[in-house]
């Protein structure tokens, strides 16, 4: 049981403001890559500063020597275009006849990505009764009778190693323990939340015994757009009205005008929250606080203020041209277009192998991964100047 993010397949972009898309590509172990190929706009700087570089004995000409896949992205973009520039101009000719060629590709590859979209809002509908399951055993209604597991599971030495140190064994302690008399499947779907490190950033503590009320989530599926929608049962937050909040995500199917080489599926280009209508004094995204006048002994002032909650996902920032949008908002909902995309494809259809750890967000050990390697490059640059 080996599974992890880096496993999930897609067959989406998600699109952040700048016209740069965060690219989900349709392949495996793509997933963790998406802000790895957002777009540049520095062609013509990057072209000057080859040139420049080309005719010169330095580092370009080094460069020559090794496999151009060794060099950084935007160096090679460089280069590369450089060298297309550089060619004879019935060679040029034929490059331009040959991207042409390519664009009559990405036709092809809009229709088939969009029957790829239809199949799988047809896969999903038949998947359905499994779901009114799996959330009738969380929510407590149904009791499944005694089954044995009939599949394969090997032993994995590295997790036993891990589960008999010290520190584990300090960490699990901090598990809440379940009754064997608790109803249902308590905290299913804030553990499966708290399992993916994107979720997890958008969950606070004050959220927590709200999102224990979540019963069950769910897609609707339209043309161009898929819903999200959140149940939860009756609780002392949330008033009867909003026991359902949605979320919508508006898609694009074809490529991008601007930008038609990017094209690798169905782009999210909007989202759209739902109005929650809280109980009084239980509003999770608000809290009060108490200021104290300048004057001496006067009476503190109470002050309602914004916080950090999981529930302002279903309030978005409302950008509708994102190419004019600041560059905080442009983050803000290129996460929020990965959350929806990830609850579609991974977290709705899979949630149990999320809550068992059969598959686990690895986020934390490509970024651990990347502060060793950073830190790698800085020792190994730092001793070179010290032996120059």
């Amino acid at each position: 049981m080996h599974n992890n993010s880096s496993d999930m397949s897609s067959n989406a972009t998600i699109v952040s403001g700048d016209n740069a898309a965060l690219k989900t590509p349709p392949t495996k172990g793509s997933h963790n890559n998406n802000n790895n190929n957002k777009r540049q706009h520095t062609h013509s700087r990057s072209r000057s500063r080859s040139r420049s570089r080309s005719h010169s004995p330095g580092a370009i000409s080094e460069i020559f020597k090794l496999n151009p896949s060794e060099l950084p992205s935007n160096s090679r973009r460089a280069l590369l275009q450089h060298m297309v520039a550089s060619l004879p101009k019935i060679l040029q000719n034929r490059v331009l006849a040959l991207k042409h060629n390519q664009l009559q590709q990405i036709k092809i590859s809009e229709q088939f990505f969009r029957e790829v979209y239809e199949l799988e809002k047809r896969f999903y509908a038949q998947s359905c009764t499994l779901f009114d399951a799996r959330r009738d055993i969380v929510a407590g209604n149904v009791e499944p009778p005694s089954i044995e597991r009939y599949w394969h599971e090997e032993p994995d030495e590295l997790l036993e190693e891990i589960k008999s140190s010290e520190d584990f064994k300090q960490l699990a302690e901090q598990l809440p323990q379940l009754s064997a008399n608790a109803v249902g499947v308590p905290r299913f779907w804030l553990t499966v939340f708290r399992n993916v490190a994107l979720i997890s950033d958008l969950v606070q503590e004050h959220d927590e015994p709200l999102l224990e009320c979540l019963l069950d989530v769910r897609i609707r599926y339209e043309p161009d757009s898929y819903t999200i929608y959140f149940q939860f049962q009756p609780n002392e937050h949330l008033h009867t009205s909003s026991l359902v909040l949605t979320k919508k995500y508006i898609l694009r199917h074809e490529a991008d005008k601007e930008y038609p080489f990017m094209f690798e599926g169905p782009e999210i280009v909007r989202c759209e929250g739902c109005h929650i209508h809280w109980r009084d004094g239980f509003n999770l995204t608000l809290q009060t606080v108490r200021q104290k006048r300048a004057r001496k002994g006067a009476r503190h002032l109470a002050k309602v203020m914004p916080r950090e909650s999981f529930f302002r996902f279903f309030s978005p920032p409302q950008a509708m041209d994102l190419s004019l949008a600041d560059e905080k908002t442009k983050m803000v909902l290129g996460a929020d277009f990965e959350v929806g995309y990830l609850l579609r494809t991974q977290i709705v259809p899979k949630a149990i192998l999320f809550y068992t750890g059969d598959i686990v967000d690895n986020v934390n050990d490509e970024l651990a991964a990347t502060a060793d390697n950073t830190s790698a490059s800085v020792s190994s640059g730092s001793e070179g100047a010290t032996k120059a």
